[in-house]
């Protein structure tokens, strides 16, 4: 399924030389400014924003695309682009208060998130008291805002059962430096760390209105693509960098059988080995096929005016950890196919492999629930949790 568009000609362009950087991100524990800003001039980071705010207000096939082309070359920069860059539309469905404070001065400021509700939020007039900790922020030394998880209190003091999404400036957080990790070590997902900041409620919501699909930013951005479901378009973000880098590790398995034919035409690998090649190439290609073409339906969906239908949302979220699975299955088939060249330590080829497991870790990536939930709509019909 082949995408266009400018921002991909740009990565393209620098694909050698993400590439090339992705060791001194693992090496900094963190994305290297020299990859920062190659992402930032390609403008992927803004492949989804809205164009009022110098974005390309693109399609969700395009992203899909540069993420899976970014992480083949750097697993670093392609994580980062895909938990960053989603957060440019994530801020279009908000007040467009907040979109201004953001991108009104610098269109190319990037926000980092940790969604969970790890933090509490208590009433003040105008807003929100927010204290608390977040892990796994990733990209968020290069950015200049950030998206946070927290549960409402009750004027007593107790969770209510309301969750906001909430956003912060950099001046009210700070970042503590605790990325220590097996795998995606290059991505700087650390923690956020919050005492008792104001956050004013235009820069808050609910996340039962999120779910809803009850936009604030629609007064503005009035576009298609600020009317897609938030897990139809979210899930991508974490799934298809994985599916890029699996692709890397097959990529890598099969340079290293290249350059043994090309010494001795008559080295083929045992048929059996040829056979795993086979499978983890379309295991890989397939994961690919899937998220871009359950991109495609539901953006077309809202582009003629209509809403995603929730088959099509259940469905979406079925294929999204069925993804993950091919992914996974790819890159261990081709990890094993590359045999005992891959376990070096200077081979890209264990290094990716790490990275693709551990991104299968992502709390959005476990399928238990997604697929109990699934089972449970092919049944009742009853959406449960999974929008």
């Amino acid at each position: 399924m082949h995408v266009q568009h400018p921002v991909l000609d740009a990565i393209h362009a620098d694909a050698d030389r993400l590439r090339a950087l992705e060791t001194a991100c693992v090496e900094e524990r963190r994305l290297t400014d020299e990859s920062a800003k190659i992402l930032r001039e390609s403008g992927v980071m803004r492949l989804l924003q809205p164009r009022r705010y110098g974005g390309h207000e693109s399609t969700p096939q395009v992203f899909n695309a540069a993420m899976h082309d970014i992480a083949r070359q750097s697993s670093s920069a392609g994580w980062v682009t895909g938990v960053v860059g989603v957060h440019s539309w994530h801020l279009g469905l908000y007040d467009d208060r907040a979109q201004r404070e953001v991108w009104g001065e610098d269109p190319d400021t990037w926000i980092s998130s940790s969604y969970s509700p790890a933090g509490t939020a208590r009433p003040v007039p105008g807003g929100y008291e927010l204290n608390g900790r977040w892990g796994f922020s990733s990209g968020s030394d290069h950015c200049g805002w950030v998206f946070v998880g927290a549960m409402v209190l009750d004027e007593d003091g107790a969770r209510t059962g309301r969750m906001l999404h909430l956003l912060l400036p950099r001046g009210d957080y700070t970042i503590d430096d605790v990325w220590f990790t097996s795998g995606l070590a290059g991505t700087g997902s650390n923690d956020i760390v919050v005492e008792g900041a104001f956050v004013p409620r235009h820069r808050t919501h609910d996340v039962a209105d999120l779910y809803a699909e009850r936009y604030p930013g629609n007064e503005v951005n009035t576009a298609g693509l600020f009317r897609m479901p938030w897990y139809t378009v979210f899930v991508n973000a974490v799934v298809m960098p994985l599916v890029g880098m699996a692709r890397r590790v097959h990529d890598e398995a099969l340079a290293i059988h290249r350059g043994r034919l090309a010494v001795d035409p008559s080295k083929l690998p045992h048929p059996a080995s040829l056979a795993l090649v086979a499978e983890a190439d379309g295991a890989v290609d397939t994961a690919y096929r899937i998220l871009q073409a359950n991109a495609v339906e539901a953006f077309e969906a809202v582009t003629d005016g209509g809403r995603v239908s929730l088959g099509t949302r259940q469905r979406t979220r079925r294929d999204h950890v069925a993804a993950v699975g091919l992914a996974v299955s790819a890159a261990d088939k081709s990890y094993q196919v590359g045999g005992p060249r891959s376990i070096a330590s200077s081979s890209p080829l264990q290094a990716v492999w790490r990275d693709v497991h551990a991104g299968q870790h992502h709390a959005v990536n476990v399928p238990d629930l997604a697929n109990h939930e699934y089972g449970t709509y092919l049944l009742t019909g009853a959406p449960g949790t999974i929008y």
